[in-house]
């Protein structure tokens, strides 16, 4: 049983870790969390790329810290015939290998699924690049990144006048628990028939995946039919609008009448009697209009007292934060979402909490994230190695 009162989920799961930066580290971190052994593979000199990504805090990448925790870090060089014997090993005692790497670079380094099928029938084996690992872009060994799989995946925004812009946060994100989801299908097939499997997701998917709600009728407009529905509110209102002290955001949806019930709330005339706004035909003809006067309206009040006004008619509405006031949210705070912890290199340290929640088996921050190399010898010495070998290993470079 390990630290803590709760049996993990993923107790007894060994995951060989070869990611870096966001994508891949996402992944593994909700592994880590819920309990699995995830061994960080880094290589000589710099480790993870996002070590070297700022900002930082002694010395120490911010980021990593982040998208770490919970996981030992081993340092071996992947070119050395000893290194390779050393992943191999581990490969034979573990469940999962979880990879971001470009298409091509584990199978070059005889690390690919083929190869590590044939030392482990049982592995399970995750991959996530840019845009997958056959098509177009994979033969022409097109580098991956999020605003890249973005701009193809037609997330950017176009507005008038301006360039088109990403949206404000990471495909990585959500390619990332994407390719989670995809190790958990394989590890609960796996329980059924005793072998692995291939895994794969990849940041183009994601950013088309996050069309969901929009793509059928994108992919089918002579044969979509428009009504004038409560969908139409939401082109019809901006739905963000600046306050007194700063902004709120309005969904307005979920109500009848609620152009009245708005106006109400707002202690102004009955706006859907004014022949500009009285069906929902005139007010999408006179969008700008009406905008024109709820801004007017909002601007008397403070954030804070709208949305104490606004609830109490059941408006749907809420504060818009920067990301530092959304991590002093009290909810967010109730949520468990921000926690503070420890680190070898830095010392008390604040970082996101854990977003999933389980009654009977939850989530838990056992370890500080790694310092580079830090479980090296720790993890040789499970593999058999002895200290004398550890020594050599260390001697030529093989290991840190």
């Amino acid at each position: 049983m390990s630290e803590g009162a709760f049996f993990k989920p993923l107790e007894g799961i060994r995951v060989i870790d070869f990611t870096h930066v966001y994508q891949g580290p996402t992944c593994t971190l909700i592994l880590a969390d819920f309990g699995a052994d995830v061994i960080k593979v880094e290589r000589p000199g710099t480790g993870d790329w996002s070590r070297s990504f700022g900002p930082y805090l002694h010395g120490e990448s911010l980021p990593f810290i982040s998208l770490n925790r919970n996981k030992r870090s081993i340092v071996v060089s992947l070119h050395e015939k000893e290194g390779k014997e050393i992943t191999y090993k581990l490969v034979e005692k573990s469940d999962v290998v979880v990879n971001n790497f470009r298409p091509g670079t584990m199978e070059r380094l005889g690390l690919g699924y083929e190869d590590l099928k044939k030392i482990n029938p049982k592995i399970i084996y995750a991959e996530s690049s840019g845009y997958g690992r056959t098509g177009p872009y994979a033969e022409r060994n097109k580098p991956g990144h999020d605003k890249l799989g973005q701009a193809i995946g037609g997330l950017f925004e176009f507005k008038p006048g301006d360039l088109p812009r990403s949206v404000g946060r990471s495909t990585d994100l959500t390619s990332g628990m994407l390719l989670t989801i995809g190790i958990l299908l394989a590890l609960f097939e796996g329980e059924h028939t005793g072998m692995g499997q291939h895994v794969e997701t990849n940041l183009l998917n994601a950013a088309v995946f996050m069309h969901l709600w929009q793509s059928a009728a994108i992919l089918n407009p002579k044969d979509a039919t428009k009504q004038l529905d409560q969908s139409f509110l939401e082109e019809v209102f901006q739905t963000t609008f600046r306050t007194a002290d700063g902004y709120i955001a309005l969904v307005p949806l979920f109500r009848v009448d609620l152009l009245k019930k708005l106006s109400y709330a707002l202690g102004i005339k009955d706006l859907s009697e004014d022949p500009r706004f009285s069906t929902v035909e005139k007010m999408v003809e006179n969008k700008d209009d009406l905008n024109e006067t709820l801004q007017k309206v909002f601007l008397r009040k403070t954030t804070d007292e709208w949305i104490k006004i606004l609830e109490a008619h059941n408006i749907l509405c809420a504060p818009i934060n920067t990301p530092e006031e959304a991590f002093r949210d009290p909810q967010v705070i109730h949520n468990g979402m921000i926690v503070e912890v420890t680190c070898p290199m830095v010392g008390k340290t604040r970082i996101l909490g854990i977003p999933i929640k389980l009654s009977k088996t939850p989530g838990s921050i056992r370890r500080p994230p790694p310092l580079l190399g830090q479980h090296t010898d720790e993890i040789l010495k499970e593999l058999g190695y002895t200290v004398e070998q550890i020594a050599d290993l260390r001697r030529r470079g093989i290991i840190r």
